[in-house]
């Protein structure tokens, strides 16, 4: 009998340890894919038509580009990418945003966005799972 209780000790610490040797060196790669896969791209940017009236009081039309998000887009809710450091390691995250957009200036499907959104924010435009503010997520190319 107290032979049978050190073969099974043995047993379940030669496979603790084989786990925790497994886990050592994929516990990274099973970490990032279980997060969100999201493609993200930069700000877009669209002509917005302008009508102006000249100080002789004639009437003048004339296209501007001004920062843009899609009607869609604003519906699903926008996400843009931000990296922080989490347990030594840069890491990228999705932050949730409501911009403020022109109800006065939509062209073909597109807001003009007033503010909320830099030109140097990386917009999230898919994902594979669902995203909350702050949710750590994985870049795909």
């Amino acid at each position: 009998m107290k032979n049978i209780s050190k073969k099974i000790t043995l047993i379940f610490t030669v496979m603790f340890f084989a786990v925790m040797l497994f886990l050592t060196f994929f516990a990274e790669k099973i970490h990032i894919s279980l997060l969100p896969q999201v493609q993200a791209s930069g700000v877009e940017t669209k002509l917005f038509s302008v009508t102006a009236t000249d100080e002789n009081g004639n009437i003048m039309q004339y296209f501007t580009e001004k920062t843009a998000i899609s009607e869609e887009k604003l519906e699903e809710g926008v996400y843009v990418l931000y990296t922080a450091e989490k347990n030594g390691t840069k890491r990228s995250f999705a932050r949730q945003i409501f911009p403020e957009v022109s109800e006065a200036r939509t062209e073909d499907g597109y807001c003009e966005v007033i503010s909320g959104i830099s030109f140097g924010d990386r917009i999230i435009i898919s994902t594979t799972k669902e995203l909350f503010d702050g949710c750590e997520v994985n870049v795909i190319k």
